[in-house]
């Protein structure tokens, strides 16, 4: 874990872990104050705001830690089990939430256009 939160590792077919972990630990995270963050319809909607940083919060399926041998057995079992479905399932979730912030950027842009058209529109009719 480092100071920003867990760092999910999806080693590549052929990859050692080794490898895998230092390729995550080495990549940038994902800045998402740079998606939606300054966004004027999330300014104006609250409760698509507090949706969307839901959606941010909450979007890695991740066990809660084990504190005894059984639990830890059981995490590990789950993990080993489950490891390619959960990495998959944590990725999709990830795509998701980036193309939810994208599409709110995207639906804000349109409206800023269509208001300075619209402000055009209304000093070439004067």
């Amino acid at each position: 874990m480092t100071a920003h939160g867990p760092i999910i590792v999806h080693p590549r077919d052929d990859e050692p872990l080794a490898a895998a972990i230092a390729r995550a630990l080495s990549s940038p995270a994902v800045d998402h104050s740079q998606f939606a963050a300054l966004s004027e319809l999330l300014a104006r909607d609250t409760y698509l705001a507090e949706q969307v940083n839901a959606l941010r919060a909450g979007w890695a399926i991740t066990p809660p830690p084990a504190t005894t041998p059984l639990a830890r057995l059981r995490r590990w079992l789950a993990w080993w089990l489950c490891g390619p479905e959960l990495a998959q399932i944590n990725a999709t979730h990830a795509t998701l939430t980036r193309l939810v912030e994208s599409l709110i950027a995207h639906l804000d842009a349109e409206r800023a256009a269509r208001q300075a058209l619209a402000e055009r529109l209304a000093a070439l009719e004067k």
